[in-house]
Parts: structure tokens; sequence; C-alpha cells
């Protein structure tokens, strides 16, 4: 066995393939810490960590190439020098003489699998928790650029913004950050991303609390406080002096992408798509909503069964109704059906014991709820219309609408269908049946929609680092064939030769990884025929030059 010029030309072949690979890994992770820092995500001490922590999954794409220009530099120089020349002459054929760039490749495709499945996840997670983890600098360097800042499907936009230390405000314990706007404007788009409602408000404070239960990098509740808050949009037009309080949930970025998951975690997301955020914000949705049907259907047979129902609400009130029933279904709210007497008949018992007797011509449950992944239960509005009221007989008045807000389920559903797996609560609200609900079959249709596109991503994601692994291997065997066939051109004209090919290749399989997304099959045959297609141009080479 040729011990002597495998051993020597495995030296010298991760000399310069670790050489090259240093370089490139610098320089490309220099280069993608350009834009964060350039865009305020990053202050100067936070951009050298970065980038730090990018040399590990630049890895993944340095190597392969690294490997390909080693291989050919050092078996273009063997060949040049004659050194593979004289190693035939003396019985050691091309294939033999190739074995070190076989065995090199084997190994750094090892590595590559290994560092994209294990280790290059749990490096990007850290890179984007540098990035998002501080939502208070993301939005004061957004906003002070005169950006709009968007999470989650909620729009701001200030004239001006100042950060402001918590511990200075009365009404902010347990606050991460504070953030004053002047003149903001708040907007929320809906599933579609149109513009659904927005307000706008002279003095407005984001303040900004984290997750207990995830710590570092964890989702981020954000509450809105507003003065003079002008609300419009979802058929409302308000003007309110009363302060406004509304809270949001900020994700973690790294918890909604696969790419920041190992193979046995997607294989777990593939099992349990709910452990996707994304996919668990429609699951909730669909259980509250069913939820929400199931109290509508509730007090249409109570009321149906007895002629009332009694209703109580979060400000510890008991609300007795008396119609004949509940009307249509329209989306998550129906009318009620007054009695025989033409009249709808509320009686409001507060938690003093003051009784509050109304009477209306027309009334509406609605269950709607403006931040529906955030509930954790049933809150329903009642809207009642040319309304008499008379509190315990003795004072009475009339008013043309009243709301009652905060109304309870009588057995409130939501925890227990939330509980329910992925198909079990498809199964459970009807879907692919007769007569589901549009308010239910919008999230139903959504929730497959996500779950298919997470099922394809994962499919894809796992075949991709599978295929850059292969394609490692492979590109070392063309850098050394072609170095061997071109002995007598040029190192760089021999280098571009491999180069192209390789990455093409690469090119491919990204492209191909982002267009399996949509189309599984088609992106996943166009992402092997790459490896493939490589692989024949490595052989095609190779025989050329056996033949010799």
């Amino acid at each position: 066995m040729p011990w002597t010029i495998w051993k020597h030309t495995t030296v010298e072949l991760w000399k310069l393939l670790l050489l090259t690979t240093a370089v490139l890994v610098g320089v490309i992770s220099f280069a993608i810490t350009i834009k964060p820092l350039a865009d305020g995500d990053l202050s100067a001490f936070d951009a050298i960590r970065f980038m730090i922590l990018a040399t590990i999954p630049m890895l993944s794409y340095a190597l392969p190439f690294g490997a390909g220009f080693a291989a050919t530099l050092v078996f273009h120089r063997m060949a040049q020098d004659n050194e593979l020349s004289a190693s035939h002459a003396g019985g050691i054929g091309h294939a033999k003489l190739l074995v070190p760039a076989a065995a090199s490749g084997l190994v750094l495709a090892v590595i590559v699998g290994l560092l994209s499945d294990q280790v290059i996840p749990r490096f990007l997670r850290k890179m984007e928790q540098m990035i998002t983890q501080d939502v208070a600098r993301l939005m004061v360097g957004r906003l002070s650029a005169g950006e709009t800042v968007e999470f989650n499907g909620n729009l701001i936009y200030a004239d001006s913004v100042q950060r402001i230390d918590p511990s200075t405000m009365r009404n902010a314990a347990g606050a991460e950050d504070v953030i004053s706007l002047y003149r903001a404007v708040f907007g929320r788009l809906d599933e579609n991303r149109r513009l659904q409602s927005g307000g706008t408000a002279e003095r407005a404070f984001i303040v900004i609390y984290r997750d207990a239960e995830s710590g570092a990098g964890s989702d981020s509740i954000v509450g809105l406080v507003a003065d003079n808050f002008n609300l419009w949009g979802d058929s409302v037009n308000a003007e309110s002096s009363e302060k406004h309080q509304q809270f949001f949930r900020v994700p973690s970025a790294f918890k909604d992408d696969p790419k920041f998951r190992s193979l046995t975690e997607l294989r777990e997301l593939k099992a349990d798509p709910r452990l996707l955020p994304k996919i668990r914000v429609n699951h909730d949705r669909l259980g509250l909503r069913a939820a929400s049907i199931a109290m509508l259907q509730e007090i249409d047979r109570s009321l149906r069964d007895t002629g009332s129902v009694s209703l109580s609400t979060t400000q510890g009130e008991t609300i007795t109704i008396s119609a004949r029933g509940l009307g249509r279904l329209d989306w998550l709210k129906r009318p009620f059906v007054p009695n025989q007497n033409g009249e709808i008949v509320i009686e409001r018992q507060r938690s003093t014991g003051e009784i509050t007797r109304s009477v209306s011509s027309a009334a509406v449950i609605d269950t709607v709820q403006a931040d529906e992944p955030s509930a954790t239960r049933v809150l329903a509005k009642l809207t009642l219309s040319e309304v008499t009221t008379s509190a315990d007989d003795s004072a009475s008045g009339r008013r043309r609408d009243q709301q009652i807000t905060g109304v309870l389920a009588p057995s409130d559903q939501t925890a227990s269908l939330r509980s329910l797996g992925f198909d079990e609560l498809l199964d459970q609200t009807g879907y692919g049946g007769e007569g589901v609900p549009p308010a239910l079959a919008e999230v139903q249709r959504a929730e497959l929609r996500s779950n298919g596109h997470m099922q394809r991503e994962s499919v894809s994601k796992a075949h991709m680092r599978v295929a850059m692994s292969a394609a490692c291997f492979v590109m070392l065997l063309v850098g050394a064939t072609v170095a061997i066939r071109l002995r007598d051109a040029l190192p760089l004209t021999v280098y571009l030769w491999a180069f192209f090919p390789a990455l093409g290749a690469v090119l491919i399989i990204s492209t191909s990884e982002q267009w399996a997304q949509d189309s599984l099959l088609p992106g996943l045959l166009v992402m092997w025929a790459a490896v493939l297609g490589l692989l024949a141009y490595a052989y095609a080479t190779y025989r050329r030059v056996s033949t010799r």
C-alpha cells in the first residue's frame, strides 16, 4: 500500500484546507455582521461576539469550498511536479492516488453533517438571541430611524422615542424596559396583512416584560399604555380620554424557524406540530373559537328550555337574561330572540347586591376577542339596543344603547379544547364536514396551511443538511480530478473549472430547499440531482484521467 504518498498528500491537503477555511470563515462572518451592526441591532462589542459566534455556522459553507480549493492546489502541484506521474509509473493507479481526497471528503462530510445537525442550530439560536432578545433596543433603534416596528401583526410608529429606566416609574414594577413615545400611531394587521384597526396617541409608553417561564431569548410581553387614545377600525370609531392598555406577545424568532432545530427536534415537530409557535397560535385560536361557539350553543339551549340563562362577569356580577333563544350565528356572535312581548329582559345583580332590571328591544352576544392567542378563556360582550333600565324599581332611565363586557361562559371549554392534539382538535371542530361555521373553517384552513408548510420545511431542511454533507465529499473529488486532468493549466484556471460547478451545485441545493417548502417532491428531486450531477462531473473527469 502506498502509505508514504497517502500520508504526504493528506498532510498537505489538511494544512491548506484549514488555512483556507479559516480565511473564508473570517471573511463571511465579518460580512454577515455588517447589516445588523449598521441597522443598530448590535453594539460594537456585541458585533465582535456575533462575528465569533457566526464562525461555526459559516463552516457549513466554508468547509466544502475550502476543501475543494485545497484539493485543487495540492493535486495540481503534485501533477506539475510529476509526483503523480512517478507514482503511476511505479504501479500506483489514479484511483489509489485519490484515496486521500476520498477519505478526507468522507471525514469532512461527517463533520459537516454533525455541525449542521447538532452544533450549528445552537449557535444560530445564540446569534438570533443577541439580535432579538433586547426588544427595547430594537424598538428604540428602528423607531429613532423613522421606521415602523412590526411584531406579531402589530405596528408601531412614533415621531420621537426615548428609553426610560423602569425603576423611575411607579406603575412599571417588574418591567424590563420602558419606552416613551411622542405622537405615536398604532396598527393591527389581519391574517391577510391588511390593516384591521389602528389608533393614535399624543403620548404613549411601551412597557416590556420578559416571560419568566423561558429564560433568555424567550418571548417578551409588550404592554401599550396610552392617554387620549383615538381608536378606529373594526366598526369602531371612538375617542377616549381614559387610559388605554393593551398587551402583546413578541415571540422569540428561533422558536418559529425549523432551521434552529436538530434532526431529532424536527422529528418531534412533525409528530406534534403544536411545538411550533406559529402553529400553536392557530391551534389556540381554533380552540378559543370552538369554545366560543360552544358557549353560544349552551346559552341557546338554556333559553329555549327554560326561557332564561344566568351568566357571571369578570366584575363579579350575575346577569340573568330572559328570551326565547338565540338567532343565527354571525361569525362569533348571535342575536337574542325576543319573548312573546317583543322584549329581552336583563337582570343585573352587582356584587354590592344592587339589582338593575333592563328591557331591550334587541340584543346581541359577541364573543370576538382582539388578541385570541393570548386569551385564556371566553369573554363575551352583550350589546343592548333601545334599553329601558330601572334600579330596584326606584329609579328608571332610558338609554339608546348599553354594553355589558366581561361575560363568562357557563362552562368554559377553552382549556380542554386547546389541550387536544393537532388532529384531535380538527376532528372535534368538524373539519371536512358540512355546516362548519366560517369562523372555525377559516382557522382550520390556516392551521392546515401552517402545518403543511412546516412539514415540508422540516423535510427539506433535513435533506439539505445531508445533501450539503454529500456535496462536501464530492467537491473534494472534483477538485482533485480536475487538477490532475488540467496539470498544464494555471492554478487559477484549474480552480475555476472546479469552483463553478461546485458553486452551481450549492446554489441549486439552497434554491431547491426553498422550492421544496412549496412543492416537496420536485424540490427534493432537483436538490439531489445537483449532488448527483456534481458526482457525475467528477466521475467523467476521472475517466478521462484514468485512460491516459
